[in-house]
């Protein structure tokens, strides 16, 4: 609501001093709206560390120029006055027009920080509900912990897709998802996934336990995708903290 205020408010002093700017009959109005015009491009486009600096220099130079004229050739005194009406107008444009591209990043800053907060919130991917690699990462904590205070096993398993085939890559990931849920013990192992790949941590198993696991892994596949040739390739190792495991992870993400 605050930001709202603000950008309305800005929004509104920029077309104010634009609509004033070219209604109004002032010295040099039509080389003042087309520096003017040129400025909001301008500012527009370059980096934004810039565009403060851009604008106090256009408006010292407007400044000086108008000084310079109205000393040299101008003797009116009502011309004068005209002169710093039209500077006012053009600072005030100016200045009003850089507030609001300020506004305008930081209103998306916030937004790509918020969105990024919920990113780390998030528990579940949408499609098949596996967890996030940062929820992933936190579970996998309290999980290597009980593990290795009760001296038990617990196995790393990386699944990578070895299909070339864009089209049918994220068909078959979401395919091997729904296989992966449906094969680990929902209570004891974790799962996500993160590019053509999907991770386990399996916990209080022994090698062959791994093993059977990634048979019936095998079976449900098979009877989701109905496919000749295996669509994935399996690397396992044991892990005992999370030293270990952030190793693991690193090499294969």
């Amino acid at each position: 609501m605050k930001n709202n205020l603000k950008l309305g408010i800005l929004i509104l002093m920029v077309l104010g001093f634009g609509w004033a700017l070219f209604s109004l009959v002032l010295p040099f109005s039509t080389e003042m709206l087309l520096v003017a015009g040129l400025s909001i491009l301008f500012m527009t486009l370059i980096h934004e560390r810039y565009v403060f600096l851009y604008g106090i220099s256009i408006i010292l130079s407007y400044g000086v120029f108008l000084t310079v004229f109205a000393f040299f050739f101008t003797q009116r005194p009502d011309l004068e006055i005209m002169y710093v009406y039209s500077h006012l107008l053009f600072t005030g444009f100016i200045l009003s027009f850089w507030l609001l591209l300020n506004q305008i990043k930081q209103i998306g800053y916030e937004a790509s920080e918020l969105r990024r907060q919920v990113q780390l919130l998030q528990k579940y991917h949408g499609e098949t509900d596996i967890l996030t690699v940062n929820e992933f990462t936190e579970q996998a904590q309290w999980v290597l912990k009980t593990t290795e205070r009760r001296q038990e096993e617990a196995w790393f398993v990386e699944i990578t897709i070895n299909t070339k085939n864009k089209r049918t890559q994220q068909n078959i990931k979401e395919s091997l998802e729904r296989a992966t849920l449906s094969t680990i013990r929902q209570k004891f192992d974790l799962a996500t996934s993160t590019g053509q790949s999907i991770y386990l941590l399996l916990k209080d198993i022994d090698e062959e336990g791994v093993r059977l696991m990634m048979e019936r892994y095998r079976d449900k596949v098979k009877q989701e995708l109905n496919l000749l040739d295996s669509p994935y390739e399996v690397r396992k190792e044991q892990v005992s903290n999370l030293n270990e495991l952030s190793r693991a992870l690193g090499r294969a993400i």
